[in-house]
């Protein structure tokens, strides 16, 4: 049987589609790079190897022509990559990349010609034409106005991008999600940037707080928001929204993964918490679910067969595998848990707890013991 692999990160590659189940994952974590690997669907998972251990990797990314597999990494970790693919030998990309914390990482496939973008912290935006070879800045997305409110909300508060996106009917219209500060919209390849802001209102508890856009293929002026004050949908291509979801009203007040079902992108899923990060600190537990909506977002199901109550670990990462006549779900929490559903969220089970926290940065600070997080603040300088 020929092997199946999916990758599960915050902030990287969230769709793989394959020629059956997935029987390899591959995991961005504190410490590296996770493998786990089964003998074929319905073959219980295990831990096959880590990689990058002295690593915080946030993003992986498979670019499909060339099978090349990236890592971005935090804490000025910049990018590797493995050129087999197969994530057990690595190597730097650091050519022209003077922002080596990264983000978010995509890859866009034009015309037969792919294109590396990566985001970052301070937030900054780069491309590369040469599979991560050499690096550019697209330093005019800082050319919008309001520029000078971007922010981040724990010290010393710092915006990054969270998430770069693709219109899937027009490969030259790129969005970027700065969190906190900015929805930016490119329609000619990044030379030029446009601010999105009709999803935004001046008494909004979290500034224009993006975390996640999720575009409808069959109907492109139609996509969701998730952010730091519900989700928001769009169906006039960001000219009006919906506000779907509310901060500390909803059970999922602070959405950040969005998916559409495989054979029906009328269904959706999205998985994330109750209540934002800093609650997490106050109650231990950051609640997190995923949750299915068959209404285009106005009512929604919860998930949890499966998964405990309540889930102590934030979901920092899901991915999306699909094959003909099949779907699967994966969510990787901040205290190193996967759980995967392969039958649409009826059902979940835990797959592993050998692996690693899963964490966009600092995510995973708030489910440490008091000394552990003296400790590893110190080690951050904060």
């Amino acid at each position: 049987m020929a092997e199946v692999t999916t990758y599960l990160s915050p902030n990287g590659q969230q769709h793989t589609r394959g020629t059956g189940p997935a029987t390899r994952i591959a995991i961005a974590t504190l410490h590296g790079v996770a493998t786990l690997t089964r003998e074929a669907a319905g073959a219980p998972w295990r831990l096959a190897g880590r990689s990058l251990a002295d690593r915080h990797v946030g993003q992986l990314v498979c670019e499909p022509r060339s099978g090349k597999l990236f890592a971005g990494c935090h804490a000025d970790g910049g990018v590797w990559v493995s050129d087999d693919g197969a994530g057990a030998d690595w190597r730097p990309l650091t050519k022209g990349l003077d922002r080596p914390h990264c983000y978010a990482m995509a890859a866009r496939d034009n015309g037969g010609k792919a294109t590396l973008f990566l985001g970052t912290s301070p937030a900054g935006l780069y491309r590369s034409d040469d599979l991560g070879e050499s690096w550019t800045e697209l330093a005019n997305i800082h050319d919008v106005p309001d520029r000078d409110k971007w922010t981040f909300p724990p010290p010393p508060h710092i915006p990054h991008v969270k998430q770069i996106a693709f219109q899937p009917a027009e490969p030259d219209t790129l969005f970027v999600l700065v969190e906190q500060g900015a929805f930016l919209k490119s329609t000619d390849d990044g030379a030029t940037w446009n601010d999105l802001t009709g999803y935004s209102d001046p008494g909004d508890e979290a500034y224009r707080d993006l975390h996640r856009l999720l575009i409808v293929p069959s109907d492109p002026d139609t996509f969701f928001l998730a952010t730091g004050m519900g989700l928001y949908r769009s169906d006039d291509a960001g000219a009006t929204y919906e506000h779907l979801t509310v901060r500390g009203i909803d059970r999922m007040g602070y959405p950040d993964f969005l998916f559409l079902d495989s054979d029906d992108d009328g269904m959706i899923y999205m998985g994330g918490s109750h209540l934002n990060p800093s609650d997490w600190y106050k109650t231990g537990a950051a609640k997190s679910c995923v949750m299915r909506s068959t209404d285009r977002g106005r009512t929604w199901l919860e998930l949890d067969n499966g998964m405990p109550d309540p889930t102590v670990g934030a979901f920092e990462a899901m991915t999306r595998h699909v094959w003909d006549g099949g779907m699967m779900l994966l969510a990787g929490t901040a205290t190193g848990e996967i759980y995967a559903t392969e039958d649409r969220g009826a059902s979940w089970q835990r797959i592993s707890a050998e692996v690693a926290p899963v964490s966009k940065d600092d995510h995973h600070f708030p489910f440490m013991s008091e000394a552990e997080r003296k400790e590893a603040m110190a080690h951050r300088g904060l």
